[in-house]
């Protein structure tokens, strides 16, 4: 039996801090994979690109027969042990926004959660403006509550398709980073009694 928890959220939410604290947390041993990184590994390997902004620009089916090929990765990993997928729901490009997953791919992950991570959007925007260290597009507050709209329907979308529960967890300054990481702790430790 295989068990996925998907973890998306919009840059700046604050899903990979809320992620790192979680695993120190929980009892349940997952295995954090990324599935930018494992597509970028792929696309490598099959000699497509050779850096990460390629990837953009490859073609449309080459990258949906990337995805598979990592989906399947992502499930023999997950029939081992119990997976933390850190994605994204939907990317924002010039031309509009993109489904993270095709309908095919999302079936053959089959995730058994969705976890979405999502904050104000004034909150979101200082986090991005305090941090120096990442480039990330300018959005007003109106295109961040877009996204993070957009968020939650496709999470919809792709439970439609794998049975799977949806979490949203708010990441708020007032409420405090520890009540979020403790309501992932929850789903993470849930999930070691369905996969034991």
């Amino acid at each position: 039996m295989s068990f996925v928890v998907m973890i998306t959220g919009i840059p700046g939410v604050g899903k990979s801090t809320i992620t790192r604290m979680a695993l120190k947390k929980t009892k349940a041993r997952f295995r954090l994979v990324n599935f930018g990184d494992l597509m970028f590994e792929e696309a490598v390997k099959s000699g497509l690109v050779r850096h990460r902004d390629e990837m953009r620009r490859l073609n449309p089916e080459v990258q949906k027969e990337l995805q598979l090929k990592v989906a399947r990765k992502i499930v023999e990993i997950a029939e081992r042990e119990p997976v933390l997928l850190d994605t994204h729901a939907t990317i924002r490009t010039p031309a509009g926004y993109l489904l993270g997953f095709p309908r095919e791919v999302i079936e053959v992950i089959n995730p058994n959660f969705i976890v979405i991570i999502e904050a104000s959007p004034s909150e979101i925007l200082g986090r991005r403006l305090r941090d120096l260290k990442r480039d990330r597009d300018v959005e007003t507050e109106e295109q961040i509550q877009r996204h993070q709209d957009l968020n939650r329907a496709a999470a919809v979308s792709y439970a439609m398709h794998s049975h799977a529960l949806i979490k949203i967890i708010e990441n708020h300054e007032d409420k405090g980073l520890k009540e979020a990481v403790h309501e992932l702790v929850e789903i993470l430790n849930l999930a070691v009694g369905e996969y034991a």
